[in-house]
């Protein structure tokens, strides 16, 4: 088998294995936790950060009509799954993307 180029974040469920030619970068509790965690509403959160550059958390949450409070939480929520980082800049937290495209590995076979 031809060996995989890694172009994305490869996501597994723990308690599962997951192929040698898939390493994982980020592993959750869940199938469940991945579709709350990575919801169509925080990829396109992920698209405007990387797109836009917001220089505040305030600027992202006017960019995507969200609350300021429901975006610093979903970037929390994010910043723990190492998929942004938040980097200060002197009085304000700037959001970078780390991870934008992913690969959920499932393995149901025992």
């Amino acid at each position: 088998m031809e060996k995989f180029k890694q172009t994305r974040c490869v996501i597994g469920i723990k308690g599962q294995e997951c192929a040698k030619d898939f390493p994982v970068d980020i592993w959750f509790d869940s199938l469940k936790s991945v579709a709350n965690v990575l919801s169509k509403e925080n990829q396109q959160l992920l698209k405007v950060i990387a797109e836009q550059q917001p220089q505040s958390v305030t600027e992202l949450a006017a960019l995507t009509g969200r609350a300021v409070s429901n975006v610093s939480r979903t970037l929390k929520t994010l910043s723990r799954y190492n998929l942004v980082e938040m980097q200060s800049a002197r009085t304000m937290l700037i959001p970078k993307v780390i991870h934008q495209d992913f690969l959920v590995v499932v393995n149901n076979e025992k």
